[in-house]
């Protein structure tokens, strides 16, 4: 029998301030923003490099995504991180009810 994670997710009681809810909502977004990373490394497919071909496993495409990562993070400068934060601030304010 196939375990349902549903089962143990806890709710969020309707006192949670918005800070938890937030957190909750970019820990979400960030997990999510990886798996496609994942996925975009397990399907990466150009004249010289084959995913499929080379048989890259989960375990494999995940480790590189987590290197990926941290190299992005290590070459964060102003400029990035100033695009970035207006970027991010106009796809808010154009959500926004």
């Amino acid at each position: 029998m196939r375990h349902d994670r549903a089962d143990n997710m806890a709710a969020i009681p309707y006192g949670s301030s918005l800070e938890e809810i937030q957190e909750g909502v970019s820990a979400e977004a960030v997990s999510y923003a990886a798996g496609l990373l994942v996925e975009a490394v397990r399907s990466y497919d150009s004249a010289e490099v084959s995913a499929r071909q080379k048989k890259l496993s989960l375990t494999e495409a995940q480790m590189i995504a987590a290197n990926l990562i941290a190299k992005a993070s290590a070459r964060l400068d102003d400029k990035t991180m100033v695009e970035q934060i207006e970027r991010v601030r106009k796809s808010m304010r154009e959500v926004k009810p």
